[in-house]
């Protein structure tokens, strides 16, 4: 069980992420993340969201394994690994924050990992590294100073629970055009001024609430992306006739019976069972019976904007 002092303290080290930009947020800034798009990070650093980014099973895992990674690693290498004291920050560039697994005793920073092997990754002790975790890297190296970082993986789908070491030396270009990235993204949250949307949930979140009124000339993208949008409508109504019409069928044969089998295999093909009927609290009554009670409560809930083909 995860104590209450452990919350709070995560809670404050995600306090003190939203205050600057963190390594895992250089992947972001850099429209490379398949997670994340500039946008909701921009939201987030803004205090407009929370970051919508909730634990997975995933996340567990890997913070649950950092120690015993850490471990393996030290044990591997002869190295002695201290873990930095909360949240570090660049020298010269406040706004750009890291909160590093560990340093080692020769100079090096230790970033840890728990991953599935693939592609991206390539021979252990070289530099191939996906581009998502090298930024991260180079984030981190910049803002420790250090020339060089170790990459510690553990592989999640190989039956052998080792460690595998990739080295990140220092790469001062790709650092400073990093740098320049990131404060201008900084830069954007100071002055109040989001990036441009780039996905569907930008779009909702950025002007999916109010409108102004007046008209736009479409581009012929746009054109084609209507036409799209009228053949896709067409094709859900016309899936949804036939899927009626299967269900019609496989209904008749069916009759009372609640289960249909396959007349080749004998495995049951379908099941069309009574159900109880859910509970539900009937909101049209409660108003008659108690109109203040039911006034009380009402919230009036957010604007929205309906997105209609004409």
């Amino acid at each position: 069980m995860v104590s209450a002092s452990e919350l709070s303290t995560r809670d404050a080290w995600l306090a003190q992420r939203r205050g600057g930009i963190g390594g895992s947020d250089a992947a972001v800034i850099c429209g490379v993340s398949k997670w994340r798009t500039p946008y909701e990070l921009w939201a987030e650093k803004s205090g407009l969201s929370d970051g919508g980014v909730e634990d997975n099973i995933d996340m567990l895992i890997g913070r649950a394994l950092e120690p015993e990674i850490r471990q393996r690693y030290a044990d591997q290498t002869g190295r002695v690994v201290a873990v930095p004291d909360g949240i570090q920050r660049h020298p010269a560039h406040h706004w750009m924050i890291g909160s590093l697994d560990g340093v080692t005793d020769d100079g090096r920073v230790l970033e840890i990992k728990t991953a599935r092997s693939g592609p991206e990754w390539g021979a252990p002790g070289s530099a191939d590294i996906p581009p998502t975790y090298l930024l991260q890297v180079q984030h981190y190296l910049a803002v420790a100073g250090l020339p060089v970082a170790d990459v510690a993986v553990m592989f999640k789908d190989r039956r052998v629970p080792a460690v595998d070491v990739y080295e990140i030396p220092a790469d001062l270009e790709l650092q400073a055009m990093l740098i320049e990235a990131e404060a201008e993204f900084w830069r954007a949250v100071v002055d109040g001024t989001p990036p441009a949307p780039v996905s569907y949930a930008d779009m909702l979140a950025r002007y999916g609430r109010e409108s102004a009124e007046g008209s736009v000339v479409a581009t012929e993208d746009v054109e084609r992306a209507v036409a799209t949008l009228r053949d896709i409508a067409k094709q859900r109504k016309a899936l949804d006739a036939s899927e009626k019409e299967a269900r019609t069928l496989v209904m008749a044969a069916l009759g009372e019976r609640d289960w249909l089998l396959s007349g080749l295999t004998g495995k049951t093909l379908v099941t069309w069972r009574a159900q109880a009927g859910a509970k539900r609290f009937d909101a049209a009554a409660f108003q008659k019976s108690h109109p203040e009670l039911y006034a009380q409560f009402l919230r009036q809930g957010e604007p929205s904007r309906r997105f209609m083909l004409k």
